[in-house]
């Protein structure tokens, strides 16, 4: 898989772009033999079934391998050989697994390791089931929460999200879900495309479909709207002004209050424009 197909855009179409609170989401985490995926496998995953903010369903196993485990992953997740010894084949998970999969928005948090994994896993299982495209909360974080890391310990810890233990597959999977409801509060994003549009750790400037339609609808209007923007740095603030016009990716604003000089904002540091 190249990075090209990593980072393909998703199709426009179910479940991508289903109303938000009708859209299936899995949330996955990975734990492997080590860091490389032409030499190491999975030996646990778990995958939730997310609908309307809710877990519908939680899948995790342990998944049998040959391959040696390396001493820096097992002092991390505590899996051993031993753990391992009456797990099943990826090949038997497999079919769960795409089951768990089919219809829905794959969630991850660093996308790039848990994809390669397992969509080399699936191929040598026999299957055609392949994982991306995902949503990243990663590059989520990244845009909507004022953090001073953003790895997921340490993001779910600044948020009081606390499992049971770290680097175990269904953990980790319960702490991604209210970190992904958090990041999706925040974003109050129309349909998952939304979301995927969050391009706030390559470098582009994108502006969400969902905020340009609203910036779009308010350019001109003598009255004021509510924005709730993020910048660089800071944590999210709420702005009230008058949107005086919408050229993508800036807008003018005019903020409320007297005296205060019209301004200019890039449009992808909106996070929400609330109703």
């Amino acid at each position: 898989m190249t990075d090209a197909d990593l980072f393909a855009a998703p199709p426009p179409e179910a479940p991508w772009t289903l109303p938000f609170a009708q859209c299936p989401f899995a949330l996955l985490d990975c734990e492997m033999t080590g860091l490389d995926p032409e030499r190491d496998a999975l030996l646990e995953v778990a995958v939730a079934r997310v609908v309307g903010g809710a877990v519908v369903e939680l899948y995790s196993t342990l998944v049998h391998t040959e391959a040696p485990i390396a001493s820096a992953a097992a002092a991390l997740h505590g899996i051993d050989a031993a753990a391992l010894s009456g797990a099943p084949s990826f090949a038997e998970v497999a079919p769960r697994l795409a089951a768990m999969l089919d219809g829905a928005v794959p969630v991850m948090h660093g996308v790039e390791l848990d994809v390669r994994f397992l969509d080399r896993a699936f191929a040598a299982a026999g299957s055609p089931r392949r994982v991306g495209p995902a949503l990243d909360t990663l590059r989520l974080a990244r845009r909507a929460l004022h953090a001073r890391q953003y790895n997921l310990t340490s993001l779910c810890t600044s948020l009081g999200i606390a499992p049971v233990r770290w680097h175990r597959a269904a953990e980790d999977v319960r702490a991604l879900h209210p970190l992904f409801n958090r990041l999706c509060a925040a974003l109050d994003p129309v349909d998952a495309m939304d979301l995927w549009q969050v391009r706030a750790a390559d470098g582009r400037v994108q502006v969400r479909s969902g905020i340009e339609r609203a910036l779009a609808a308010a350019a001109g209007s003598p009255r004021p709207v509510r924005l709730i923007v993020r910048t660089p740095g800071h944590a999210e603030r709420e702005l009230r002004a008058r949107v005086l016009w919408f050229r993508s990716p800036h807008v003018g604003l005019a903020p409320a209050g007297q005296g205060v000089v019209p301004a200019i904002l890039r449009a992808d540091r909106v996070l929400r424009v609330p109703g």
